[in-house]
């Protein structure tokens, strides 16, 4: 059954993210106290910019993998569709060389509009942009192995290079490469893992054709499907990855854009640590239901709703409770005007994940045109607060954009997929006990502002895990429709986790 098989992958994704979830933590910190807050915010302006241009190079080419290759499975024609790819990898190569044309003579520009009029920004700009390739053909070979569930050898794979990151980080750091070393490390772990996992990806499409040639999806049809990710991803950045860096770096300076990109990015990273490892296979999998009978989606969507809630609202608790004392003890005392974001930011993305479910239908369905419709006019929203609220409140003047537009992106994502398909709901229920079995452990917070030293932080982590057991218990949070669902996949102690909650 796909539910198997869903989980057989789930399971080695979950394991790569987990060395990316240890790694990350320490990378951040390494970077952050080698850089200084100038340079930290410097770089977390480059990533910014980096990131729209890698959703330009991308092309949707990755969702359109995890759309068309589970159909495919099902119906045959990898041949077909494997020399569409190909031409569809010619298109996104020419994007990547206009962007290091646009780059390399706009590099100074760039900088004025932040104020760094020195010629090490374009060139910081430049390697930035090139390295994006890299990031492409991962994201592709990740996405494609996905979509067939084939994801041993990639967690291997994503674990051994995860610390080849963290180990190249240091060393580029301590030969005083600083930034234009972390993004070298980046691009060396990058290509790493696509040399590795280039070999299993042809592998798998030589497996397919040995079934009957059929038609499958020609490059004008997997255009009308990708192009407008290209769009909703633009606009994905402006609304879900903190496209506020680039105007406080404008109005306030890098220093500033550096606070809010750790307060944002932080909280992010360890919310999205399991949800993110899940979404393609995930997504592959309600394809390959849908593709077989489109009445299972709203069944997927839900079953998708309750692992996500159970994965995200401990780390949402805990983190609200204990972030404000452990950023000055991790990054330093210069990175105490992140603190309080940090901490707000856990619960703001905590509810975030409400309309990920509905997103994702939407894309299985094949209407991202309505994704996109939606994050253009929440980009609008957003970057109106953006620009009437930073120049005026600094930090905070780009915290509460950010608050707003995702309660509203909720109301409207929920809104448009009622009337498209009425038969799929959110589990209103569910999600609320969730987030009051999370509060015995989040009412740590008035402890850890009053004792916040290391050894009071060893002391008070344990006993927020105790509450958010007791919490989940008492609120029945794992039911009998969960406890079949994690018995079906087959992840590790899963009967412990059972009998625990």
């Amino acid at each position: 059954m796909t539910v198997e098989r869903v989980g057989r992958a789930m399971s080695w994704n979950l394991a790569a993210k987990a060395a990316r979830f240890m790694a990350a933590p320490i990378s951040y910190i390494v970077i952050v106290r080698s850089l200084g807050e100038h340079n930290w915010g410097l770089l977390n302006v480059l990533r910014t910019i980096t990131g729209f241009a890698f959703v330009l190079v991308m092309m949707g080419g990755g969702n359109a993998l995890l759309k068309y290759l589970p159909e495919i499975r099902v119906r045959g024609g990898i041949e077909c569709f494997m020399g569409t790819v190909r031409r569809l990898a010619l298109i996104q190569g020419a994007v990547w060389i206009a962007l290091l044309v646009i780059v390399r003579f706009g590099g100074t520009a760039f900088g004025s509009f932040f104020g760094e009029h020195s010629p090490r920004f374009s060139l910081y700009a430049q390697i930035a942009a090139a390295f994006v390739a890299f990031e492409v053909l991962l994201t592709l070979s990740m996405n494609a192995l996905q979509s067939w569930y084939e994801t041993r050898v990639m967690g291997i794979v994503i674990i051994i290079g995860n610390i080849c990151y963290l180990i190249f980080v240091m060393l580029f750091l301590k030969i005083g490469w600083g930034i234009i070393g972390v993004l070298l490390a980046g691009a060396v772990t990058n290509a790493g893992m696509f040399a590795a996992l280039a070999p299993q990806v042809r592998g798998c499409a030589g497996d397919e054709q040995r079934r009957p040639a059929v038609a499958s999806p020609d490059l004008g049809m997997v255009l009308r499907f990708s192009l407008p990710f290209v769009a909703t991803g633009i606009l994905n950045q402006i609304v879900w990855r903190h496209s506020e860096v680039i105007f406080l770096g404008h109005y306030t300076g890098v220093e500033a854009a550096g606070y809010f990109g750790l307060a944002y990015r932080t909280p992010q990273m360890l919310l999205e640590f399991i949800p993110l490892a899940i979404w393609p296979i995930v997504m592959a999998g309600t394809s390959e239901a849908y593709a077989r009978n489109a009445a299972s989606l709203s069944r997927a969507i839900d079953l998708y709703y309750r692992l996500l809630f159970i994965l995200v609202m401990p780390v949402a608790a805990l983190g609200f409770a204990f972030s404000r004392p452990l950023v000055p003890i991790l990054f330093g005392d210069a990175m105490m005007p992140a603190a309080a974001l940090t901490q707000l930011f856990f619960v703001v993305f905590s509810y975030s994940f409400l309309y990920t479910p509905l997103s994702m239908a939407l894309y299985v369905m094949e209407r991202s045109w309505v994704n996109m419709l939606v994050f253009a006019f929440l980009a609008i929203v957003n970057v109106g607060l953006d620009l009437a609220f930073i120049p005026r409140f600094g930090l905070w003047g780009a915290f509460f954009p950010v608050a707003f537009v995702l309660v509203l992106g909720v109301i409207v994502f929920y809104a448009v997929l009622r009337r498209i398909r009425p038969d799929i709901t959110v589990p209103f229920r569910f999600i609320l006990r969730c987030y009051v079995a999370a509060i015995p452990a989040g009412l740590l917070v008035f402890a850890a502002a009053r004792w916040d030293s290391i050894a009071a932080m060893v002391v008070q982590i344990p006993i927020g895990i105790v509450l958010l057991v007791l919490g989940f218990r008492w609120m029945r949070v794992i039911g009998e429709d969960e406890r079949r669902l994690i018995m079906r996949l087959p992840i590790p102690f899963k009967e412990r986790i059972i009998r625990v909650f």
